[in-house]
C-alpha cells in the first residue's frame, strides 16, 4: 500500500475539481435493490423449515389509528447514552426511530427518502447546494419551537464533533429563511445528502444547552414519544406524547407513526435469554433474534415467525496500522481470509439461515452487482491458506482480534480462532463491552483483525465508512492511508461516476488486497408471540427492522 500523505490532497482536491464540472442528476450505474427474501424462500434455501411467509394482514392499507397498546420489546443492542450526536455505532437501533425525529426516513418499498421533519428539498446544481425546508409547528417535549436555526446549530455542532464521516462533506450550511436552510456539500457524491436527512436529528438548541449531561440521561425531542425510562445495557422505554406537534398522522412516513402508546425494549444480549423472554411473555417481539435461537421457533402455532435477508452482513477487517502485524503483508491477510470457512459459519452461528457475501458489502446495497455472485471469492481452502502463509512475513506471532461481547460476534471469533489454528496461525480474542469497543474500534493500534458490520444504504457509504483515508485523524476507520484505493472510490463518489466500471474497481481492489472480508450474512429472525395481536408488521429505518411503534394491532 502507497503512503503518500501529500497525496491525499492532490486526490481530493481531483475529485472537487471532477465534482464541480458535474450538473447531471440520478444515482447511475447499478441503482436496483434486491428485494427481501420471503421467509419460504429463505428457509427452502437455508435448509431450514419455512417460517411465516408474511405477517398477519400484510395486505391492509397502512392505518392512522391511535392505539392504547404497550408492546414489550427484546433486542440485543444497547446504547450507553440518549445524546443525540452520536457516531455510527448503533445507528440503526430500532427505539432511535422513537428517541430522534430525522429531516427524513428511508421507505423500505421505493428505497427513497420520504420527508419527516423536512417539508421538503431541491437542488439545482446536480447534488452539491440543496435548500431543505422543515414543518413550521414542530416542538419538542418541552414546547421549544423549532426553526431553522436549530437545524444549523444540529448540523455544523455534529460536523465540529465529527463522530460521523457524513457531517465531514458538508462546506456550509446556512439559513436562508425561519423554515428554510441551505446546505453546501464538498462533494455530491452518491447517498451522501440522503444520509445526511437521516442522520441530522431535530433538536433545540436552547434545550441542549440547557441539559446538564448533554442529554446523556434524559433526551429532550421533537419525537412523539418521551423517553420514560432509560437504564444504559438494560432498557429504555417511552410514552406516546398527547400534545406532539404532527397533528396529521398520514402526513409523516408509515413506519414512523406513532399508533403505540407505550412501548419498551428489553436489551437482552445473551441470544438464549432473548428466546426465553420470548417464550415467558416477558416481550411480545424479539427484533434481529439470532439465528441459532429463532429457528427453535420454527413451526411452533404460538408464534409468528418472520425470516428476512440480512441487511449488513458480518465482515473482518484488517488493521491498517504499521505496527501491526497484517498491515503490509498481503499474502497472511489472503490466508486467513481462505482459512475460513463460510459454509461453516452458515451453520455453526446462522444453524443454516444466512447467505455468503461475495463482497465485503452484502448484496441489498445500491451499487452491488449480480455478476460478483458467480465469481471466486476466497472460497475455504486449507492448501490455499498453508502456501500463502509460507509465502508471507508470519513468523508465529499472536495476532489479536477485536470484537463485541454479543453472544454471536464472541461465538464468530471462536470460530475464526478454530480455523487460524488449523493452518499454524495463533490467535487471541479480546472480546469487549459496547462501550470501549465505541472507542478504540478507529485505532488500528489496538488489533489485528476486527468483526464488525457496517450500515449504509448505498456501497459508498459503506466505502467512505471504512476505507477514505480523509475521514479520520488516524486514516480511514483501521488507521490505513491507502491513497491507491482512495482514488478507485472517488470516482465513484459522483453521479457519473457511480457507473458498474468503476464500482467493479474498488471491489476487485479490496477483494485483492485482502482489507476486509465479507464472512456471512445471517438472515433477520423478527419473532410476534401470538397474544400481541399483531395485525400488520411495518417495518423501516436503514435496515428494515420492524418498528413495534408503527405497526397494527388488534
Amino acid at each position: 500500500m502507497k503512503k503518500n500523505v501529500s497525496r491525499l490532497a492532490s486526490l481530493m482536491l481531483a475529485a472537487a475539481m471532477t465534482a464541480t464540472a458535474l450538473t447531471g442528476c440520478g444515482s447511475g450505474g447499478n441503482s436496483e435493490t434486491p428485494a427481501a427474501t420471503t421467509a419460504a424462500a429463505a428457509g427452502s434455501e437455508a435448509g431450514g423449515a419455512a417460517p411465516e411467509t408474511e405477517a398477519p394482514g400484510a395486505d391492509l392499507p397502512a392505518g392512522t389509528t391511535l392505539s392504547d397498546k404497550k408492546i414489550e420489546v427484546g433486542y440485543s443492542t444497547s446504547i450507553d447514552s440518549l445524546n443525540c450526536f452520536r457516531s455510527n455505532t448503533g445507528r440503526n437501533a430500532p427505539y432511535l426511530m422513537n428517541l430522534f425525529e430525522s429531516l427524513a426516513v428511508l421507505s423500505p418499498e421505493s428505497r427513497e427518502m420520504e420527508p419527516w421533519a423536512a417539508k421538503s428539498w431541491s437542488t439545482e446544481d446536480g447534488g452539491y447546494t440543496y435548500t431543505i425546508e422543515i414543518w413550521d409547528n414542530i416542538s419538542d417535549s418541552e414546547g421549544n419551537h423549532i426553526t431553522a436555526d436549530d437545524i444549523v446549530w444540529y448540523i455544523n455542532t455534529a460536523k465540529q464533533k465529527a463522530l460521523m464521516p457524513n457531517f465531514g462533506k458538508i462546506d456550509s450550511v446556512t439559513k436562508t429563511g425561519d423554515y428554510t436552510v441551505e446546505v453546501k456539500l464538498s462533494t455530491n457524491i452518491v447517498g451522501a445528502f440522503e444520509a445526511l436527512l437521516f442522520d441530522t436529528k431535530i433538536i433545540s438548541q436552547k434545550a441542549f444547552e440547557a441539559s446538564s449531561d448533554e442529554f446523556a440521561t434524559k433526551a429532550v425531542t421533537t419525537s412523539a414519544y418521551t423517553c420514560t425510562e432509560f437504564t444504559p445495557g438494560n432498557s429504555i422505554g417511552f410514552t406516546r406524547r398527547d400534545d406532539y406537534w404532527q397533528t396529521d398522522i398520514d402526513a409523516i412516513p408509515e413506519c414512523v407513526r406513532p399508533l403505540v402508546k407505550e412501548i419498551n425494549y428489553h436489551i437482552i444480549t445473551e441470544a438464549s435469554q432473548l428466546g426465553i423472554a420470548l417464550e415467558t411473555g416477558t416481550v411480545q417481539v424479539g427484533i434481529d433474534v439470532d439465528s441459532t435461537t429463532g429457528s427453535q421457533f420454527v413451526g411452533n402455532n404460538q408464534f409468528i415467525v418472520n425470516l428476512t435477508d440480512g441487511q449488513q452482513g458480518w465482515e473482518l477487517f484488517f488493521s491498517g496500522a504499521e505496527s501491526r502485524v497484517v498491515a503490509e503483508d498481503q499474502a497472511l491477510r489472503q490466508a486467513i481470509c481462505y482459512a475460513i470457512d463460510e459454509e461453516g459459519l452458515i451453520t455453526g452461528l446462522c444453524a443454516g439461515y444466512g447467505t455468503r457475501m461475495w463482497d465485503v458489502c452484502p448484496p441489498d446495497r445500491i451499487g452491488f452487482l449480480d455478476k460478483w455472485k458467480d465469481e471466486a471469492y476466497y472460497e475455504y481452502d486449507l492448501d490455499k491458506a498453508k502456501e500463502l502463509l509460507e509465502a508471507s512475513g508470519y513468523n508465529g506471532e499472536t495476532l489479536t482480534l477485536l470484537c463485541s461481547s454479543t453472544t454471536f460476534v464472541s461465538r464468530c471469533a471462536q470460530m475464526i480462532q478454530n480455523y487460524l489454528a488449523a493452518v499454524g496461525i495463533k490467535m487471541e480474542i479480546n472480546s469487549v463491552d459496547s462501550a470501549l469497543l465505541t472507542a478504540i474500534r478507529l485505532d488500528g493500534t489496538q488489533y489485528d483483525m476486527f468483526i464488525n458490520t457496517i450500515g449504509g444504504t448505498y456501497l459508498p457509504d459503506h466505502w467512505t465508512i471504512r476505507y477514505d483515508p480523509a475521514a479520520y485523524e488516524t486514516g480511514d476507520a483501521t488507521s490505513r492511508h491507502d491513497y491507491d484505493l482512495a482514488e478507485l472510490m472517488y470516482e465513484t463518489w459522483t453521479t457519473d461516476g457511480f457507473t458498474d466500471e468503476n464500482i467493479d474497481k474498488v471491489h476487485n481492489y479490496i477483494k485483492e488486497s485482502a482489507i476486509a472480508y465479507g464472512m456471512v450474512n445471517p438472515q433477520s429472525f423478527t419473532i410476534w408471540r401470538n397474544d400481541a395481536g399483531l395485525v400488520k408488521e411495518v417495518r423501516g429505518g436503514l435496515t428494515n427492522y420492524v418498528i413495534p411503534s408503527a405497526c397494527q394491532y388488534q
